[in-house]
């Protein structure tokens, strides 16, 4: 049986934040800088992490975005058996709904994109955008990160643009995502969501060709589960007494829906590449 995502982003809708109402308080290869088509492919509320800022630890809640980008500049890769990987960027952000806030902020972006009428980021699921690609150098400068989020915050627009030319407004045409649509939204998450988001498998350690030398270990694919058990709060969830019992529904009481909580963003290593 399909697994209904569009009910839990109703349920979403219904019962978790409106987004629109601010509140107080292998190797690496970027994708190419600049101007580029996408469609929002993944969200996932991760929980409560504790960052430092200023020298200082504090907790945030963590939100991964994940777009699937494409056009002439992000093609997707074809491999050997025809199988196309697409070109990913994901914005990690803390969940926020402050004014000031980078993820608030970027949800109103989106959001009028597609007309104003979403209350909950998941509802964007699927959409397409034009975004603005951002490269950056490492403190050593040898290696080039690709960001979302440039010098002045996101550049996220809708897709019909004004020709140069006629002055006339065009469409500008977004391929279909190749990428599953996924998501964890922690308020409204079951087991069914859980399973959506596992990711099989492990990325083989690499070794210095002349050494022998390990310079990356083995790792799990399953990084967004594994970000979500790790939160600080992950034990307080209802699915954290499932998954400990082997995916096994407890007896458990209804839980209370967490408080929202109110720092910076980096693109990430793609967190799907394994997943489709």
């Amino acid at each position: 049986m399909t697994y209904d995502l569009k009910a839990k982003i109703a349920e979403a809708k219904k019962t978790g934040p409106n987004m629109n109402e601010a509140q107080a308080g292998g190797e690496y290869t970027p994708p190419a800088a600049g101007i580029a088509r996408a469609r929002l492919v993944g969200y996932f509320e991760l929980g409560t992490h504790e960052e430092e800022f200023e020298g200082k630890k504090r907790d945030r809640e963590k939100v991964d975005l994940v777009f699937e980008l494409s056009g002439p500049n992000h093609e997707p890769r074809k491999l050997d058996d025809g199988t196309l990987i697409p070109v990913r960027i994901t914005a990690q952000e803390t969940l926020s709904f402050s004014e000031k806030a980078h993820f608030f902020k970027l949800f109103a972006s989106m959001n009028a994109a597609h007309g104003g009428t979403a209350t909950h980021m998941a509802e964007l699921l699927g959409k397409p955008f034009i975004v603005e690609v951002f490269h950056r150098k490492s403190k050593d400068g040898k290696k080039t990160y690709a960001n979302l989020r440039g010098p002045n915050g996101y550049n996220v627009k809708g897709t019909t643009v004004q020709d140069p030319l006629t002055g006339k407004p065009v469409l500008v045409e977004v391929a279909a995502a190749i990428t599953d649509v996924k998501a964890f939204i922690w308020d409204v998450a079951d087991k069914e969501m859980w399973d959506t988001i596992y990711i099989d498998g492990e990325y083989p350690e690499r070794k210095d060709e002349k050494t022998g030398e390990v310079i990356s270990k083995a790792r799990s694919k399953n990084v967004i589960q594994e970000k979500i058990t790790s939160a600080k709060n992950w034990k307080a969830h209802a699915l954290a007494a499932v998954v400990a019992a082997g995916g096994q529904e407890p007896d458990l009481p209804d839980a209370e829906t967490p408080e929202r909580g109110t720092p910076e963003n980096e693109a990430a290593a793609d967190p799907l590449a394994s997943m489709g």
